[in-house]
């Protein structure tokens, strides 16, 4: 199989019947040392490697591969650049199955700019097993069937508050993917009709506060996204903006426990309102999966290895949130 080309000439090529904008000259002089340190705060992709917990996981299904991206929000060249080099570095990683977990874009305008680029780059992606997607409150405010026909063409299933089996290495899990509840779409009950007692669950929702209306139906383990992993972080301390989850701030970045099952909240690929990011670089999770244990579960978290990819080139909320039922 070539290689696949440089992000920057494909993302050129689908671009090329896109209206014409002005581009912006390069900054002053004396600047650009903080500009490229700004750059690379915000293009230079991190792939963490993580072992994934599963409650109930099949020993067939232990070392499978999965990747996640997250909050892509292309809303400009850069952003579709960025987003062909994470489909790069996901398909060197070989992938099992590959999640995306919501807000492609931000508003309906950068959508109709984008949106055949953004189904371009992700018919690149190559996993052994299934591309599987969910919808962002973001994409429910763009157009939510548009996103959703772009996403199917480009050969991911879209799960709205529906589950999917797959026969993953001879054993069969189930994929559940829960609607965005910000959006008031999440039906976790619904998206849980057809899963039994003993299937082994992986669930996807946007949000990582969905695990507060999930967590009785049992999940495996739970994917999320949505906050951009709290946009700055400090050492030791995490993000210092007040938390927009209901379920904590600890939630807003990495690997964490909730009850009986662990949520992994990936950081995305792009910005949104705030073009910044501080020790906060955007996220290509590589994840290996594990049976759940209660030894493994006590353990100090481990470290996620990174790799970095080089570009070259607060989320908004509406209205109340309905309570879900149980």
């Amino acid at each position: 199989m070539d290689p696949m080309p440089q992000a920057e000439l494909i993302a050129d090529r689908h671009l090329e019947t896109a209206p014409a904008r002005p581009r912006r000259g390069h900054p002053p002089l004396a600047l650009r040392p903080l500009h490229r340190m700004w750059r690379r705060t915000i293009d230079e992709i991190e792939v963490a490697r993580i072992d994934l917990p599963v409650r109930g996981l099949a020993g067939a299904h232990r070392g499978a591969i999965a990747c996640q991206i997250s909050d892509f929000h292309v809303d400009r060249d850069e952003d579709l650049a960025r987003l062909f080099l994470a489909v790069e570095a996901i398909n060197r990683e070989h992938p099992d199955l590959v999640f995306l977990t919501g807000d492609y874009f931000s508003g309906p305008d950068t959508m109709h700019r984008y949106i055949d680029a953004f189904r371009g780059a992700l018919r690149h992606l190559k996993p052994r097993s299934g591309i599987f997607a969910i919808l962002g409150n973001h994409d429910h405010w763009s157009s939510s069937d548009r996103v959703t026909d772009a996403l199917h063409s480009a050969g991911a299933e879209v799960l709205i508050n529906q589950s999917r089996r797959v026969n993953l290495r001879g054993s069969e899990l189930v994929v559940v993917g829960i609607d965005d509840l910000w959006a008031r779409r999440a039906e976790p009950a619904r998206a849980f009709s057809t899963v039994k007692p003993e299937d082994t669950t992986i669930v996807l929702a946007h949000n990582p506060d969905t695990a507060l209306y999930a967590r009785h139906l049992r999940p495996g383990v739970m994917l999320s996204g949505h906050t951009h992993g709290g946009v700055v972080r400090i050492p030791y301390y995490g993000s210092p903006l007040r938390s927009i989850l209901k379920i904590g701030k600890r939630f807003y970045s990495g690997l964490n426990r909730y009850e009986d099952f662990y949520i992994y909240t990936n950081r995305g690929l792009g910005t949104f309102w705030l073009r910044i990011r501080i020790n906060c670089r955007p996220e290509v999770s590589r994840f290996a999966l594990e049976p759940f244990s209660e030894i493994s579960a006590e353990a100090p978290e481990r470290p996620a290895r990174a790799r970095r990819t080089r570009n070259p080139a607060k989320p908004r909320r509406i209205g109340k949130r309905r309570h879900l039922n149980h």
